[in-house]
């Protein structure tokens, strides 16, 4: 018998904005409760919402459940409750929230969803790295190697043994753990209340565009390229019901993203509006001219070439730096290439 297949969407598809009001009386947090935050291994989510006591200007009101992602533009995923109330004390009423209702790959676990690998460049890829930024106003990852040179212990990285960070890992203190390079890395949890000697960093850092991230983004390196042990590739959100295939075929569940065929060059009219996710990468150059980034429904980023009104999934700045086959490392593969470890047929590679 055939089954119904149901279509897959995006967590994106589900995230909607809401202006709001609440009278001036008291603080938002008194008729919209916020829970969670990252001390807890939790996004920002909201719990008892009072909808009598909220005006709402532009959207539709959020539902108890619903995670916070963005509070008047403001990235509050991987802060604490504490500094995610202060981002909310900041602005004046009425305030923007961006919400999103939890699904199978965002909900209100983080560790969760920093343990799920995601394509460089997605929008999954960048919010981990809005998550880690976050987190890094608060704690700091830790790591079994040993400093380099110019490296600051318990500024750059607290420098531990390998028991030390087991027993962590054991206690459940670290959001995420694995290894690179052959050392253990991992985010421990923050604090739910900073240390009296630390400055209040949430007004510099989230409020002041002066202030320059790449110190804490510089750090994400190592934490973002380990291999984690719990690490899976991310389920997609079912949706709608798809009528059944011809003969009860079905596509082949892990079939994986970059098989299927790059949206072509008339589809990408049509493709999904998240330009307000697609922050500029600033260790990338610009895109050539008459280029343009794209995602797919699915949250896949290619790359749309409007001078020969062509798409690929490869990007054209790592094109030009390419090396040939005969000039690259040992184990380093050739641009667009991949290896594959299937546990069916074994190790193959793909152009």
């Amino acid at each position: 018998m055939s089954k119904t297949l149901k279509k897959k969407k995006h967590w994106s598809s589900k995230v909607q904005e809401c202006t709001v009001s609440w009278g001036g009386s008291g603080e938002l947090v008194t008729v919209a409760e916020v829970r969670g935050g990252a001390e807890l291994g939790e996004f920002p989510y909201l719990g008892h919402i009072v909808s009598e006591a909220l005006v709402c200007h532009a959207g539709r009101l959020p539902s108890s459940g619903d995670v916070l992602l963005e509070v008047n533009g403001t990235p509050v995923s991987g802060l604490t409750n504490r500094d995610t109330l202060a981002v909310i004390r900041h602005f004046r009423e009425p305030v923007r929230l961006k919400t999103v209702k939890p699904g199978k790959v965002l909900n209100t676990d983080l560790r969760h969803y920093l343990s799920l690998q995601f394509q460089k460049g997605s929008l999954d890829h960048k919010l981990q790295q809005v998550i880690r930024d976050n987190l890094y106003l608060r704690t700091i990852p830790c790591t079994t190697r040993q400093p380099r040179e110019g490296e600051v212990p318990g500024v750059d990285y607290n420098f531990i043994s390998v028991a030390e960070f087991r027993e962590l890992e054991e206690s459940g203190l670290l959001l995420e753990s694995g290894t690179y390079d052959g050392n253990y890395y991992g985010t421990p949890k923050p604090p739910a209340e900073p240390s009296p000697v630390q400055p209040d960093l949430v007004d510099q850092v989230l409020f002041d565009e002066e202030f320059d991230t790449e110190v804490q983004r510089k750090r994400t390196t190592s934490v973002s390229k380990m291999d984690r042990k719990d690490s899976a590739a991310p389920e997609e959100e079912e949706e709608e019901e798809r009528p059944p295939l011809v003969n009860g075929l079905t596509e082949h569940k892990d079939k994986a993203e970059w098989r299927k065929t790059v949206p072509s060059y008339n589809q990408s009219a049509g493709a999904m509006d998240l330009r307000i996710w697609n922050t500029e990468d600033e260790s990338q150059e610009p895109l050539p001219k008459n280029w343009e980034m794209a995602y797919t429904e699915t949250g896949m980023v290619y790359f749309i070439d409007h001078n020969s009104k062509t798409t690929t999934w490869l990007d054209p700045r790592l094109a030009k730096k390419a090396k040939p086959p005969e000039k690259c490392d040992e184990g380093e593969l050739p641009y667009g290439w991949e290896k594959i470890e299937d546990p069916q047929f074994g190790t193959y590679y793909v152009e």
